[in-house]
């Protein structure tokens, strides 16, 4: 390794829930694919994909499968050299709550191979409606001790299922075991927004409601609903594609710069509640009674507040075949 090299992460077992879906074929498989070419993997580690029994695969096929991922997906593609060294260290463990016993020699199998020490981390690239059994799953057969899971959008279907997600996951793993991601909000694109309007001294004086008349936010998007009709009919666009990727994209186009050092997340919150319609805010005591319930700080409160007071006083202008009418 030269001097220059980044560290090699500790040596993992990687689990990846949902193996044979559409985000680990588009997503998940070609980019472990790219970060083991670019040499970024640990310098041990095995893979291990997971699904129910019925789309259970051999590893040959899975790993037929993700070499099918990475031709159609990747931009390094498998007649690269380093492709076998890759697929070799691929393998399959089919799993669900009452019969979790292929995936557990899975994962003994590959730590036995590597030796020493052994991370393990879990990607549950499934429909919230599984986050529930698979991670009891994992606590009950011991899978979760010492290792790390990841959690993929949406989470939950509305703030109850949130909550109730939030519980079972913690019920297994502590807090700082657990990464929540949404992949779109990983494209480098998106996290330049704030670097581009706060580093740039061309738009910084002229990022605001002063000289912007509108924001359109467009997701040119051919792919078809293909092999996601469940996830859809469960979950739905809306909740996939609003809430999570375009709604917290909206938040990095219209969040000001913090001098008094908030709370990244609180800020965006409070902006969003900004923007809802009307009819969706919550009444001046059921806000407040919320904020206290999750431990909010007395001044965001009064950001709340004021933030209420000047909605009301804003004269907002009526949207015509014409566009905006100002003063309306």
């Amino acid at each position: 390794m030269s001097r220059n090299s980044p560290p090699k992460p500790d040596n993992h077992v990687i689990v990846l829930f949902g193996a044979t879906g559409d985000l680990a074929k588009r997503k998940l498989l070609p980019g472990f694919f790219h970060l083991h070419a670019a040499g970024l993997l640990p310098k041990e580690y095995r893979i291990i994909g997971t699904a129910p029994p019925q789309y259970a695969l051999t590893d040959e096929q899975f790993r037929e499968h993700a070499e099918e991922a990475c031709e159609d997906f990747c931009i390094t593609k498998p007649t690269d050299p380093s492709w076998p060294s890759f697929a070799a260290r691929l393998s399959f463990g089919a799993a669900e709550p009452d019969n979790p016993t292929a995936l557990v020699d899975a994962v003994q199998r590959a730590e036995k191979e590597i030796g020493g020490t052994v991370r393990r981390l879990y990607h549950l690239a499934v429909p919230p409606a599984a986050f529930t059994s698979v991670v009891r799953m994992l606590g009950a057969t011991g899978l979760a001790t010492g290792a790390r899971v990841i959690v993929e959008k949406p989470f939950g279907t509305d703030l109850a299922s949130a909550r109730a997600l939030n519980e079972a996951v913690h019920e297994v793993f502590d807090e700082s075991q657990v990464f929540r991601i949404d992949h779109f909000l990983g494209k480098e694109s998106v996290d330049n927004i704030l670097a581009f309007r706060f580093a740039n001294g061309l738009f910084e004086p002229v990022w605001n409601r002063r000289h912007i008349r509108y924001v359109q936010i467009d997701v040119p998007e051919t792919l078809s609903i293909g092999g996601r009709a469940a996830f859809y009919d469960a979950t739905g666009a809306f909740r996939d594609m609003i809430v999570c990727g375009m709604g917290w994209t909206e938040t990095r186009l219209d969040y000001e710069d913090n001098p008094k050092g908030d709370p990244d997340l609180r800020a965006r919150a409070r902006l969003l509640l900004a923007v809802l319609p009307k009819s969706a805010r919550l009444s001046g005591h059921r806000r407040d009674r919320a904020y206290r319930r999750d431990g909010a700080p007395a001044g965001d409160l009064r950001r709340a507040r004021a933030t209420d007071r000047r909605a009301r006083s804003r004269r907002r202008p009526a949207c015509t075949d014409e566009g905006f009418e100002e003063g309306r």
